[in-house]
């Protein structure tokens, strides 16, 4: 590997790919799920014959500089190798707000919370079992997913939560607050994962 480690995951973090990639076979399409589990495929005549296999992220980065690109996928997100254009085309595997589609995507509050001392989410426990009629206080930002960050990008507004889908693990709400940025409006409907609560209203608790 020539280049510096920057994904957010450790270099020791478990990854699935199969068995045709660990022989050699080139890697064109790579998952980051909202677990924050990594998987590595190739082709899909090759995957659908492979057996599954567990090893480093470091290891998978380090076996093809080009995985490297991918330290910013963010949950949720696949990637797709471009032998043509000689890049990867990202494109989402969740029906949240993308900045592309709404305007604003959701944070990662559980990773926003290593660098920002006044957000504390809930426990996870607390935070996948919320209640219809709960208000969730959600980050948004109204930026490109991988654009550079910048003061004025973010507002950290109340939804209030209306559905849940119990077998995906996520949620539907309506924002109770009047954004400031004009891509988002009071009462929109937004979907939303247990990893975007950075906070519940203190009645909730």
């Amino acid at each position: 590997m020539t280049t510096a480690w920057k994904f957010p995951d450790a270099p020791n973090t478990a990854c699935f790919t199969t068995t045709e990639v660990l022989n050699g076979a080139p890697v064109v399409h790579v998952s980051h799920d909202y677990e924050g589990d990594w998987q590595f495929h190739g082709a899909p005549d090759a995957t659908a014959s492979g057996s599954a296999k567990v090893v480093s992220l470091a290891y998978m980065i380090g076996s093809n500089d080009l995985l490297a690109h991918l330290h910013d996928l963010p949950y949720g997100w696949s990637a797709q190798w471009n032998a043509g254009a000689g890049n990867w085309e990202r494109f989402k595997d969740h029906p949240f707000p993308s900045f592309a589609e709404q305007g604003y995507y959701l944070e990662d509050a559980i990773w926003l919370s290593r660098y920002l001392t006044d957000i504390q989410p809930p426990s996870a426990e607390v935070r996948e079992q919320l209640a219809i009629g709960s208000y969730v206080k959600l980050v948004f930002r109204f930026a490109a997913e991988d654009a550079a960050r910048a003061d004025g990008q973010c507002e950290r507004m109340w939804v209030l939560v209306t559905g849940i889908d119990e077998e995906e693990g996520w949620y539907t709400g309506t924002i109770e607050n009047a954004p400031q940025h004009p891509a988002a409006r009071y009462g929109d409907l937004v979907a939303f994962h247990p990893l975007h609560v950075a906070d519940l209203a203190p009645q909730q608790t």
